[in-house]
């Protein structure tokens, strides 16, 4: 029994030990059998394992605790690989047939590995790396077929490059029965991706961060590599251009994705955080934005930003939620930003002056101070993007739609901010055209004082040479300004392949203003032997400068059409203007002092202003489509109507030694009716010969309350003179037009030739007066000099391009006149001088009245003076002037006709005044005559002066007066001057006591020729006044003689008849008269009776009766002439200039009663002026005329 047993387990051992042996035999056997059939499969893949070692747990379950194969010459280490497969597998089917790669993969139920090692052949970096696949079947993702994945770490390098260098690690692989699948790529222990995704039949969510910092040196690893890397190109070219243009990306990006797997519906949510963006170009400018989310109703800034991905997979749509960016950059940073601006067609001048503009508001740039520099270097601006609403984008569209976004600029010289609202842009594509609108507002403002030279401190030439050539104003300096403005953008095309269309609206809330702007001068040096208060100073400024728009500006572009700007109703407006300037005259101790002072300036458009510009690719557009046609194309500028207004201007001239010039005018007001239209012909491709047509539109020009004050060097009299104008009114009545052929100088000079225009021009003054204010006798005194109630004239113009005819209406107070005139000018070329030519003629028909009228509004005429008539006036004149002379000629015939009244009460009537008179002018320059100022030598000459009058009566009346005269004047400034140094010279040698007075006038003096002939007529008393030749002298004593024929005593004495005298006879006599500055004088005068004499009878008169009674010694001699009849009467007459007069008469004849002759000797000294007053008794002149025109 125990044999029994033992033999049998010695069955049992060698059993064992045989099952051992076959078992080991059929696992070494099945693992090549294994490696053989995967070969098989793996073959097509360019895969064969080398290395296999296989546990199994059961038929369903393996274990292979290391496999090692090769994949495209990559060697890849795996261990611990755990296979689960579908219990209704049989092994041996994988020998009964072949199956494809998803028939395999869909025996496996689980997969599981601890760990893989790659080492990777460098060529899967390659294209043909990556289009291995390509070789053999495609895998398809089929998820009910895809076992349970579950694999730990995965290391990847390159075959050839240590791990240290070029490495990447999977942390794990997983995929669970749910549909949920998780992975993680990490370098060197730092994460770089990861991704987190349950994945349904009817739904994918994903979650993945990636970090942009291992990424970057990851690819920064790879490309240090000599390494074909041409799998990658995308996105090393990628990074090369990021680098190249100096971009630097960091922070992670955070995803998460929901796909609806029916229909195909995508929402993603997209947040970076901690993200940068570094402009290494820039001086590493770097950008950090920060999202904006609401916290209690205001936006608080994150630490990052976030969009989202939504829509149909066919119709994505990009979301880019609310954000803002802050940088501050340095000054380096600005200027480097900067550089961008500038292109060949932009002026490098322009970039110190944005620089400028956008340093700290606190800098003080002086040139010297390393303090002071360091310290600015340390201030920054704020740069601020902030978008306050998401922006949409479509990827199919290619439409992006923006809320509103706003770029901000603060503690800069210049605060700005600009903003757009619904911003819409359309990328254009093969089917969609470009197109950009948008709502757009912009800013700016500056609070602080600042000059205008401080804008380009590094380069002071460029604003000095504006002011190299004055030597007065160094620099402008501008208060608190700013500027608002909005309005709407468009540009758009037809289609895709037309070129752009440009259209800017601006809202009609336009507004710019600036507090101040005021010139600063030029530092004075002061001498020391003179005060700084001596010197002259300068003072401008300007207040509450202001633009303002009244509706929306609008402008359109494109390259084949005009660049239009439609510019809405503006206002500009200046506040008080001050001006202040002093100014050092020729005399060292004398300096002149100018101010301006106004109230307000406003310049306003009255209606919509339209630009047309057509730049050089609109030309050639034309030009090609134009060849045929010979049209042409013009940029234009339509100026509406417009009106500039002032209001309380006053310009004050002085000097220190006292006189001074003040013009002052409570209003100015210039309107335009029409709009001002300029064209330029652009048909031709030389700027140069483009023509330019203006259109000038009728103009309105008013003037309110005007007063003039001239105050002359101070003196005893304290003169001053005031002119006052209540309005002044001019206006254009027609549109005139002006054509420029080419801006070439030859051009130029032809414009007046080559442009005939026509227009109506009028002119009124109203409320005009002059008056003279002056002390004498310690009490200030008045004089009226000018007073015109209203005065205009109407004027018509008609200019051919070779003269310029005008007719006028002229009147002042009532008074009519019209005038003609032609106008010759001559543009001075090379070859000839300057000429100038002016003919006229003026006609004037009034009656006197008007004319006194109007003379006594402005002179004082004597309150005795009474004329009516009529009054005529014919003159035709001519001027001619050159380069060398001036030549004037003048012919005029002035008539007085039906003149009546009375001057000083002496009555007149039927007067007529005639004469013919010619002036004649010649000026000669100084270059021609060889005198300091030139010289002139003027005539004026009236030859046949006619005088006639029925009567007129100075206290005996005179009728049928007849005169004529012949009037002649020269006059030669190069005599009065001399004259005039004479007589200075002889003052200063008499030290006569006048000096220091006002001097004489030197008008007598001056006439170096004065001729007056005259002769006149007329009937007085009975008989006859001859003048039969009178040579007067303005300048000299003038001698002429008065003839008496025929005169009756009888009416003599009838002019004031006395009781008891009575006379008759008649006399003839001589008188002859000197005249010597306005006096009269006779001497030598002659009387005498004709024969056989007369009769003279004294009887009864009181005023005898009573010399008889008081003398009696004179009673023979009264009683001789009772009645004496005179055969012979003579007498002398002499008087003095002042009047007093002596009369001596010598009466020979017979007294009634007395035999013997009786001879008579009288003589009376009386005033002659004051006999002929007392002689002007009443209305009895008047009376005796009357009677006498019966």
């Amino acid at each position: 029994m125990l044999s029994r047993l033992s033999r049998i387990k010695r069955l049992m051992l060698a059993l064992t030990f045989s099952l051992l042996i076959l078992v080991v035999i059929l696992v070494n056997s099945f693992e090549r059998l294994a490696m053989s059939v995967a070969n098989e499969y793996l073959v097509e893949y360019n895969t064969q394992i080398n290395e296999l070692s296989i546990k199994p747990t059961s038929m369903h379950h393996w274990q292979f605790p290391s496999i090692k194969l090769t994949v495209q010459n990559s060697e890849i280490s795996i261990t611990d690989l755990a296979l689960f497969l579908d219990t209704d597998m049989s092994l041996l089917s994988l020998y009964s047939q072949p199956l494809s790669s998803n028939q395999v993969m869909s025996l496996i139920e689980k997969i599981s590995v601890k760990e893989i090692h790659a080492v990777l052949n460098p060529g899967v970096l390659t294209h043909e790396g990556k289009n291995v696949d390509q070789q053999g079947p495609t895998l398809a993702l089929d998820l009910d077929k895809l076992p349970q994945i579950n694999i730990g770490t995965t290391s990847l390098s390159l075959a050839g490059i240590a791990a240290s260098a070029l490495s990447l690690t999977v942390e794990h692989l997983t995929l669970d029965e749910d549909g949920n699948l998780s992975t993680a790529i990490s370098r060197h222990g730092n994460a770089i991706f990861q991704l987190d995704a349950h994945l349904t039949k009817k739904q994918w969510q994903v979650s993945s961060r990636l970090v942009f910092d291992e990424l970057y040196t990851f690819l920064t690893e790879l490309a240090a590599q000599a390494l074909d890397t041409s799998a990658l190109a995308p996105l090393l070219a990628l990074k090369q251009e990021s680098e190249r243009i100096g971009l630097v990306l960091s922070g992670t990006l955070e995803s998460n994705a929901t796909l609806d797997l029916k229909s195909a519906q995508l929402e993603s949510s997209h947040i970076l955080k901690h993200s940068s963006l570094t402009l290494m170009q820039f001086d590493q400018l770097t950008l950090a934005p920060h999202s904006l989310s609401s916290a209690a109703g205001e936006p608080v800034a994150q630490d990052r930003v976030k969009f989202d991905i939504a829509g149909h997979l066919a119709d994505l749509t990009l979301t880019l939620e609310p954000f803002t960016l802050e940088v501050s950059p340095s000054r380096h940073q600005v200027n480097s930003l900067l550089a961008l601006l500038y292109n060949e067609r932009h002026d490098k001048r322009i970039i110190p002056l944005i620089a400028t503009l956008l340093e700290p508001s606190t800098s003080t740039p002086m040139r010297g101070d390393k303090r002071q520099a360091r310290i600015d270097e340390q201030q920054t601006i704020k740069l601020i993007f902030t978008l306050s609403q998401p922006v949409d984008y479509s990827f199919v569209a290619k439409n992006i739609h923006l809320g509103h976004a706003q770029l901000m600029i603060r503690d800069a010289k210049v605060d700005a901010a600009l903003s757009a609202t619904d911003l819409s842009l359309q990328i254009p594509t093969q089917s969609q055209a470009f197109e950009l609108t948008s709502d757009w507002q912009f800013a700016a403002s500056r609070e602080q004082t600042w000059a205008l030279s401080s804008l380009v401190p590094d380069e002071p030439s460029s604003f000095a040479a504006s002011f190299a050539d004055n030597k007065t104003i160094a620099d402008i300096r501008l208060g608190a300004s700013s500027l608002s403005l909005a309005g709407k953008i468009t540009i758009e095309t037809p289609t895709a392949s037309e070129s752009p269309q440009f259209r800017l609206s601006i809202n009609p809330n336009l507004l710019a203003q600036i507090d101040s702007v005021e010139l600063v001068p030029h530092a004075i040096k002061q001498d020391s032997a003179r005060k700084s208060a001596d010197s002259p100073r300068f003072q401008f400024e300007l207040k509450h400068l202001k633009l303002v728009s009244h509706e929306e500006l609008v402008m359109t572009s494109s390259e084949t059409s005009p660049l239009s700007l439609d510019i809405p109703r503006l206002t500009f407006s200046i506040g008080p203007t001050r001006y202040r300037h002093g100014i050092q005259t020729d005399v060292a101790s004398v300096t002149k002092a100018l101010s301006f002072d106004a109230n307000s300036l406003e310049f306003s458009t009255l209606a919509m202003s339209r630009i047309r510009i057509i730049n050089s690719l609109v030309n050639e557009s034309l030009a090609s489509s134009n060849l045929e046609s010979n049209s042409t194309s013009t940029s234009k500028l339509t100026l509406s109507a417009f009106a500039l207004e002032s209001e309380d201007v006053q310009f004050i001239q002085s000097t220190s030694s006292g006189d001074s010039l003040t013009v002052s005018t409570a209003m100015t007001r210039l309107t335009s009716l029409d709009p001002l239209v300029i064209k330029r012909i652009t048909d031709s491709a030389d700027k140069q010969k483009q023509p330019i047509q203006i259109s000038v539109p009728p103009l309105n020009f008013e003037q309110l309350d005007n007063e003039l004050t001239l105050k002359p060097v101070p003196s005893a009299e304290k003169n001053e003179y005031l002119a006052k104008l209540s309005g002044l009114y001019l206006s254009l009545e027609k549109t005139s037009s002006l054509t420029i052929a080419d801006l070439t100088a030859e051009a130029m000079s032809r414009v007046l030739t080559e442009n005939p225009w026509k227009n109506i021009a009028h002119y009124e003054l109203n409320g005009a007066e002059v008056t003279h204010h002056y002390i004498k006798n310690h009490r200030k005194r008045t004089e009226k000099l000018l007073g015109l109630y209203t005065a205009s004239l109407s004027q018509t113009l008609d200019w051919n391009g070779v003269k310029l005819d005008t007719h006028e209406n002229w009147q002042f107070d009532g008074l009519e006149f019209v005038s003609e005139h032609r106008l010759r000018p001559q543009i001075p070329t090379q070859a000839n001088s300057s000429r100038l030519q002016l003919t006229g003629k003026l006609n004037l028909d009034s009656d006197l009245g008007t004319i006194l009228s109007l003379v006594s509004n402005n002179y004082t005429l004597p309150k005795s003076l009474f004329i009516t008539g009529d009054a005529r006036l014919q003159a035709e004149y001519e001027l001619n002037k050159n380069d060398h002379s001036t030549q004037m000629s003048i012919e005029f015939t002035p008539e007085l006709t039906s003149l009546s009244g009375s001057i000083n009460e002496l009555p007149f009537e039927q007067a007529n005044i005639q004469a013919s008179c010619h002036y004649q002018m010649e000026q000669l320059n100084q270059s021609s005559s060889h005198e300091p100022l030139g010289t002139t030598i003027s005539s004026l000459s009236c030859p046949d002066i006619q005088f006639s009058a029925a009567a007129f009566n100075p206290g005996v009346l005179i009728t049928n007066i007849k005169a004529q005269a012949d009037f002649s004047v020269s006059l030669d400034d190069k005599i009065v001057t001399e004259k005039v140094t004479e007589q200075a010279k002889a003052e200063r040698t008499a030290q006569s006591p006048d000096v220091g007075k006002r001097p004489k006038s030197a008008l007598p003096e001056s006439l170096s020729a004065a001729n007056i002939q005259m002769n006149a007529s007329g009937d007085l008393l009975g008989g006859h006044l001859l003048l039969p030749e009178f040579n007067l002298r303005l300048h000299d004593k003038s001698h002429g003689y008065l003839v008496l024929q025929g005169l009756e005593l009888e009416q003599l004495l009838a002019i004031q008849p006395q009781v008891g005298l009575y006379a008759d006879g008649v006399f003839d006599g001589v008188l002859p008269v000197d005249l010597v500055q306005g006096k009269i004088s006779i001497s030598g005068g002659r009387l005498a009776a004709r024969a056989p004499g007369g009769l003279i009878s004294v009887s009864g008169n009181p005023a005898v009766e009573q010399m008889r009674l008081s003398q009696p010694y004179l009673d023979f001699a009264f009683s001789t002439m009772e009645h004496l009849e005179y055969s012979e009467l003579s007498s002398t007459f002499d008087m003095a200039p002042n009047g007093d007069a002596l009369l001596k008469v010598n009466v020979k004849g017979k007294a009634k009663g007395i035999e013997r002759p009786i001879h008579l000797n009288y003589s009376q000294e009386e005033n002659m002026l004051q006999l002929l007053k007392s002689l002007q008794i009443g209305d009895k002149l008047q009376t005796q005329i009357e009677q006498s025109m019966l």
